[in-house]
């Protein structure tokens, strides 16, 4: 392949590879066309344009909070992508490559060179993800660890390149002197699952401790138990449970949410509830999924009284914010159960909160109510709902609102 220094597309600042050779100082850049970086991120947000895009990104680099911020690089990365304009994308990597020669610590850092392959990754881009990984290798820009490893891996992954991954995972540790830990042995487990092949998974944790003589952690159980529930092999699951809990590992909050799923998926609601009581005493904090799958579990069984009472724990505990989704779900819950008495008081809470109700759900309960004779509270309801609608979300809900017979 060729050497580093060599590649026709690649600027690397000679600097880099001597100490005799002094670079010619930069260009001076273009005036920014924004005062700020806040300005720049709302104009990157609104552009459709690809070039305009990258001639955005290219003159707002500057500023050092948009280096920093990963999701707009990324969301930049996907519009291009998604456009396909893989010759920008390109642009824009090496810009990124010849801005950083101003300071040689960055290209003398792993970190970067692999922010660039996922980069390269998320816009499909395999082939000049793995030359940047040669890149840095070949020319000996930075020390090479399993992160790098993790990252190739990652790439192909990410790409469905299933095969690939398992045999980069033979080929890479031997090449890059690097030993895998339980961290790249999950990303070749991931692979089994992502192709459908649990059994395959099983006896790769096998092998982790067998053959590779490496303890597989709580993620990987955690990539084991999705598969499973995902199958809904809910006997293997418990199994694995089973497995954890007698090697003394952890659960975190992934495991306790896999759990507490798998018990809603069974009808077993009580149950998940104690156990995200028995999550909340062992100190693993909840997110808003443990709390969605515990009252989304007793909605779909009718019993509105305890999803509720687990939604007013959750907001009074304050562990996690409340999120419209939640309250989304449970108003759909009541609406297609005929609770609309109880689906009226959730619609309230959600605009109180300056949340707009889904559409669907609000045209059943208009509907309902005006069935129970409640046309006064139907009317309120749709009133207040106007008022939290502007542009084309009002256009639409006027065309819903004239089919009622208010």
């Amino acid at each position: 392949m060729a050497s580093l220094r060599s590649h026709p597309r690649l600027r690397i600042p000679k600097s880099l590879f001597s100490t005799s050779a002094q670079p010619s100082p930069p260009p001076t850049p273009p005036p920014p066309p924004f005062p700020s970086f806040r300005a720049a991120k709302s104009a990157i947000l609104a552009e459709s344009n690809p070039d305009k895009l990258a001639e955005l990104f290219e003159r707002s680099s500057h500023f050092p909070t948009f280096r920093r911020h990963r999701p707009l690089y990324h969301l930049s990365f996907q519009k291009l992508a998604k456009a396909r304009r893989f010759d920008l994308v390109d642009r824009l990597v090496l810009h990124q490559i010849g801005q950083s020669g101003d300071s040689p610590s960055s290209l003398t850092s792993e970190g970067f060179w692999i922010r660039l392959m996922m980069i390269y990754s998320s816009a499909g881009m395999v082939d000049e993800a793995m030359r940047t990984f040669d890149r840095a290798r070949q020319g000996k820009c930075c020390d090479i660890t399993e992160k790098s490893l993790c990252a190739v891996l990652s790439v192909h992954l990410n790409n469905g390149l299933l095969e690939k991954v398992h045999g980069l995972f033979e080929q890479l540790p031997r090449e890059l002197k690097v030993t895998p830990t339980a961290v790249a042995h999950n990303l070749v487990l991931k692979a089994f699952v992502k192709d459908g092949n649990t059994d395959a998974a099983r006896a790769w944790i096998a092998d982790m401790e067998g053959r590779y003589r490496v303890n597989p952690n709580i993620d990987s159980y955690n990539i084991l138990l999705g598969a499973c529930l995902k199958s809904g092999d809910l006997s293997a699951f418990d199994g694995v449970v089973k497995g954890i809990l007698g090697k003394g590992l952890e659960c975190n909050v992934t495991a306790y949410n896999l759990r507490i799923a798998r018990l809603c998926k069974s009808k077993e609601c009580a149950r998940a509830n104690k156990l995200l009581a028995e999550m909340v005493a062992r100190g693993v904090k909840p997110n808003s999924a443990s709390y969605d799958a515990v009252i989304d579990g007793f909605a779909r069984l009718g019993d509105f009284e305890s999803a509720r009472k687990v939604l007013d724990s959750m907001v009074k505990d304050g562990r996690v914010a409340p999120c419209s989704f939640t309250y989304y779900a449970l108003l759909r819950s009541m609406v297609r159960e005929g609770e609309f008495e109880s689906g009226l008081e959730m619609c309230k809470e959600i605009i109180k909160r300056r949340w707009v109700p889904p559409f669907e759900a609000m045209r059943g309960l208009v509907d309902g109510l005006l069935k129970m004779s409640k046309g006064g509270d139907a009317k309120d309801i749709v009133e207040k709902m106007k008022g939290r609608l502007k542009g084309n979300s009002l256009e639409s809900w006027g065309k819903i609102e004239a089919a009622f017979p208010l």
